[in-house]
């Protein structure tokens, strides 16, 4: 998923492999000890929820959800909901976060050699956090200076393809110059996220379809996909020129015109798949100009 939220500054851990240009990096900014920080004063005496919210927001204050007064409604709820079960979690960080590292090591060479930029001058920062338990994550473009970031759950149940996501959007998102973020039209939407299931895909093979598609809290998702996969198609396409908050939050986080959640990225699974099978590969996908990317969706699903 890709968002424009505000980033502030933390500890970098410069990783590069020798495989790749000088200018091919990945930054891993673990954000873990701020979580570790914020459960500390918020469990050192008792709290109510909102001086608990307060107090997250100032000391830790990532989570995956839209920019505005609805991603703090959000952000809240998730907290709320996740709050009893971080006392089993926090004993198995340390694991967790060294495990995170290294598969992000692995999923940054494997997707740029997937979609073949590895002579590509590739920046990509990736900021490792404890969420809410919600296997959510998501990647703001670069801005004021910053490379593109990725950022990742490090409790997340689906790590490897995961990361494998993100990262397939912070590439794209330097290949091809991607200013839009959340509230891009919906047919640049689901061009990206296609882009990044199938990618992912290719990336860590051989699983069922639905394990790539970003809802594995909902086994039911991707049956009612594919059942309803002709309506969503056909409904979603006069909104593929849209963008703005409300759409966006219509097809990425609510419930889409069949009254399914996330019915972009169901539509954007079959498009993108489409693509593939007409002979597109995913390197040459990954260099279409942002400005081409709803045409290309278009085009796939009128023919």
């Amino acid at each position: 998923m890709t968002l424009r939220l505000p980033l502030c500054a933390g500890a970098l851990l410069l990783l590069a492999s020798p495989a790749f240009a000088a200018d091919h990096v990945l930054d891993i900014d673990n954000r873990v000890g701020k979580f570790e920080t914020f459960y500390a004063h918020a469990t050192a005496k008792p709290l109510d929820a909102d001086a608990r919210f307060k107090l997250w927001q100032t000391e830790d204050g990532l989570a995956a959800v839209p920019p505005g007064p609805d991603g703090d409604k959000m952000a809240r709820k998730l907290l709320d909901d996740a709050w009893s079960r971080y006392p089993a979690l926090v004993p198995k960080l340390p694991a967790l976060e060294n495990a995170a590292e290294d598969t992000a090591r692995a999923m940054f060479a494997k997707d740029n050699d997937i979609l073949g930029a590895a002579n590509d001058p590739i920046h990509t920062r990736l900021i490792l956090y404890v969420g809410q338990f919600d296997n959510n994550a998501f990647t703001v473009p670069p801005m004021d200076g910053k490379p593109a970031t990725s950022l990742m759950p490090v409790e997340n149940i689906t790590l490897k393809i995961a990361l494998a996501h993100e990262l397939t959007h912070s590439i794209e998102l330097q290949l091809v110059s991607v200013k839009n973020s959340f509230g891009a039209p919906v047919g640049e939407t689901m061009f990206l996220e296609g882009l990044a299931m199938r990618t992912s895909q290719r990336a860590v093979p051989g699983l069922p379809d639905a394990a790539y598609t970003s809802m594995p809290n909902e086994p039911d998702w991707m049956p009612n996909c594919v059942a309803k996969k002709d309506a969503v198609l056909k409904d979603i396409v006069p909104d593929l020129d849209k963008s703005g908050h409300e759409i966006a939050m219509k097809y990425t986080f609510g419930q889409g015109n069949n009254g399914m959640q996330r019915e972009a990225y169901c539509a954007a699974w079959f498009v993108m798949g489409r693509l593939l099978d007409r002979g597109k590969t995913l390197p040459e996908l990954a260099r279409i100009p942002e400005d081409k990317m709803v045409d290309t969706i278009r085009a796939a699903m009128l023919r």
